[in-house]
């Protein structure tokens, strides 16, 4: 998997978008709050590839706070559709409108995807409207699947979404995509439909990429060749103005580290947008300028961490580095156990904790390095030392309740909640650190020092 990682990182798509945004790069919130799993990681990935440093994580509280007026982008990923749309509710869809229309740019991808569509027309989705069209994966009695029988429904009113495919699928271009990196004269290219919408836009001019077909890298719940049928053709991913704004919205998970075409053709979304629409292109980042509505913004001066006690920071780093190191056995341990939990309508497997943990795993040695130098701030290393401490003890009460037997549902969303908030957090204080390089503004020599490549 590292391997794949670092091939797929050094794809060349990168450095030309990457050059392309300029010195003056956009404020993305990466939503974090109700609703969302694990894949919104995948976006800071992304993110890091592309150079693109100030980035803030917001939460539905953060949304109804107006927290979105402090950025130029809003990434939007996979989870709970059901918990997104209702804890953000009309409020949060004007809100993010508003926010749209006003300059900014909202990019879904399968849950954040199916919440903006205009025929997904059930409560809590009315008012979430971005993207003029519907879902085709939805019917009143599906047959029964194949396979995976957990991941393939999902309520609608009296009906059933459902997925006939789960894995890599094939993507080919739409009229949308001229001028855009990723295809690059290739027919089609590979993208991972992990439950996303299958999409029905009726405004060709809006189609970015239609479902090509399936590969054999995929789980077919329906028998190949009907699941083949459903979705070749079909739209996967959308994108409209809005005002003086962008919207958009994908199926597959354009963003996941392992598919660099997919990448490179949402990063050319996320530049066409700064390029001509943005209200800030040309406007410098503002180190500190992002809302203090509780979305997890700059983490170098955030009123809400404590007066450092004095930790030495590299101390604090080899505590997390040993607190992850802990946890990450417990989680492996965990994936060897046939056992899932439901939160709301979601299913968590437990390589999911393992997911997030990898996250500060991966980056632990630019922390390492910039220790070395002096140049890292001990309190909120310390208050990370402190979370990861806790999701140790959390991994370890939810494997003690797994082993034997009993019901883990509320152990496993203790934790899970825990390491989404404290990956946020992690990254907060990462993303600012290679912004401030970047910027300049570090006393020491600017570069990472450590060698770490995203992914």
């Amino acid at each position: 998997m590292r391997g794949r990682l670092r091939k797929a990182a050094a794809h060349p798509a990168f450095e030309r978008c990457a050059a392309a945004f300029g010195p003056a790069r956009p404020r993305v919130a990466v939503y974090t709050g109700e609703g969302a799993s694990h894949s919104w990681i995948w976006f800071c990935d992304l993110l890091e590839r592309l150079r693109l440093f100030d980035v803030g994580f917001v939460t539905d509280a953060d949304v109804l706070a107006g927290a979105l007026g402090g950025f130029d982008v809003l990434l939007v990923g996979g989870g709970d559709t059901y918990a997104m749309a209702g804890s953000m509710g009309e409020p949060g869809a004007r809100a993010i409108e508003e926010f749209v229309r006003a300059g900014g740019q909202y990019h879904g991808s399968c849950a954040g995807a199916y919440m903006v569509l205009s025929e997904v027309d059930l409560e809590p989705f009315t008012p979430f409207r971005l993207i003029e069209g519907e879902m085709l994966n939805v019917m009143r009695e599906p047959p029964a699947p194949l396979c995976l029988e957990h991941k393939y429904l999902a309520p609608y009113g009296p009906d059933w979404v459902f997925h006939p495919v789960y894995g890599e699928v094939q993507l080919s271009a739409g009229p949308a995509a001229q001028g855009l990196e990723g295809f690059d004269g290739n027919g089609t290219i590979p993208a991972p439909l992990f439950g996303g919408p299958v999409l029905s836009v009726p405004d060709e001019s809006c189609v970015v990429a239609d479902y090509a077909g399936v590969t054999d890298r995929a789980a077919f719940l329906w028998p190949r060749q009907d699941a083949e049928r459903l979705i070749a053709g079909k739209q996967a991913f959308a994108v409209r103005r809005l005002g003086n704004g962008t919207a958009s919205a994908s199926g597959p998970h354009l963003e996941h580290p392992l598919f660099p075409e997919s990448n490179a053709l949402l990063a050319s979304v996320l530049l066409d947008h700064w390029k001509n629409c943005s209200r800030s292109a040309g406007v410098p980042p503002a180190l500190n300028g992002w809302p203090s509505s509780g979305s997890v913004g700059p983490a170098l001066d955030r009123p809400d961490i404590p007066a450092s006690r004095g930790s030495d920071p590299k101390t604090c780093i080899s505590e997390i580095k040993r607190q992850v190191s802990n946890a990450r056995i417990v989680g492996f341990g965990l994936e060897k156990t046939p056992v899932t939990w439901k939160i709301g309508v979601k299913v968590w497997e437990p390589e999911k904790i393992r997911m997030f943990l990898d996250v500060a795993w991966d980056r632990l040695p630019y922390f390492e390095a910039r220790a070395s130098r002096g140049t890292l701030p001990a309190a909120p290393l310390e208050e990370l030392a402190e979370g990861y401490a806790q999701v140790t003890d959390l991994a370890k009460t939810l494997r003690i309740e797994v082993e034997s037997g009993r019901d883990s549902q509320a152990e496993a969303q203790s934790l899970l909640t825990r390491l989404k908030e404290l990956t946020a957090k992690f990254l907060a204080l990462y993303f600012e650190l290679r912004m401030r390089e970047q910027a300049g503004r570090d006393l020491s020599e600017t570069g990472d020092g450590a060698g770490w490549q995203a992914g």
